[in-house]
């Protein structure tokens, strides 16, 4: 079963998740995920933070705010996303931008609990998350799943991935379907999670097309464009 409906039995069934002890110690409420449960893009990052904590939804932090523009700088073109960008009101653009992209995107994490303080989680808890992961994304199916950070990118390929060096190469992930058993292959383009590009502060530098924001920016594009391409193929062979 994919879709919606898939995505509302794993949420109620992660609701009350006791496997990890020290995250259910740390944690405020489960973070499931958010976003559209046929989005052709899904987002994983790491775990949530202080911010997703409290909301209960995941990237509502500096963070996340910092990925909802990398989305939108690199955007196809549409009246509303248009409309979006001229809002001068940082709250109300944020909120907007917010409300378009979760519209066309799902995001979740490699875990669905912040730890105690934000530390990275353990390799012992990514494992008991990483079959809540598989599901999440064949119940999404996407066409691409961008990975932010290291945590993530390792946690779906099943290795451990140098971001650094890996970011913007296409890899994969296989997952298992529940219904025939077989093995599902998933597109996974690592990108440089936006916690790591807040730390380095180098947005100044997108102007003169240097620094790892202005690298990340055209690997959203090339994600976006990745899709657009599958969606042109597709029309054609029909």
């Amino acid at each position: 079963m994919i879709g919606s409906q898939r995505i509302r039995e794993l949420f109620d069934e992660y609701q009350s998740c006791r496997r990890c002890k020290l995250l259910c110690e740390s944690r405020s409420q489960v973070v499931f995920g958010s976003g559209s449960t046929s989005a052709d893009i899904m987002y994983v990052g790491t775990a949530p933070g202080e911010a997703e904590d409290e909301e209960g939804v995941p990237f509502a932090g500096a963070a996340g705010r910092m990925l909802l523009q990398l989305f939108e700088k690199v955007w196809p073109p549409d009246e509303e996303i248009e409309r979006i960008r001229l809002i001068d009101d940082n709250e109300n653009y944020f909120r907007e931008l917010g409300d378009y992209i979760t519209s066309k995107v799902f995001f979740t994490n490699t875990v669905l609990c912040r730890p105690n303080d934000d530390r990275t989680p353990s390799a012992t808890e990514l494992k008991e998350c990483r079959d809540r992961l598989h599901q999440t994304i064949y119940a999404v199916d996407p066409l691409l799943i961008i990975a932010g950070g290291k945590v993530a990118a390792s946690q779906l390929v099943g290795k451990n991935v140098n971001i650094l060096e890996k970011r913007g190469d296409l890899m994969d992930v296989q997952i298992t379907s529940p219904s025939t058993g077989r093995q599902v292959r998933y597109a996974v383009l690592p990108v440089l999670d936006c916690g790591f590009l807040l730390r380095k502060g180098d947005s100044v530098l997108v102007k003169e097309q240097k620094g790892h924001t202005f690298e990340t920016m055209g690997d959203f594009r090339f994600a976006l464009d990745i899709v657009q391409t599958h969606k042109r193929i597709v029309r054609r062979d029909r």
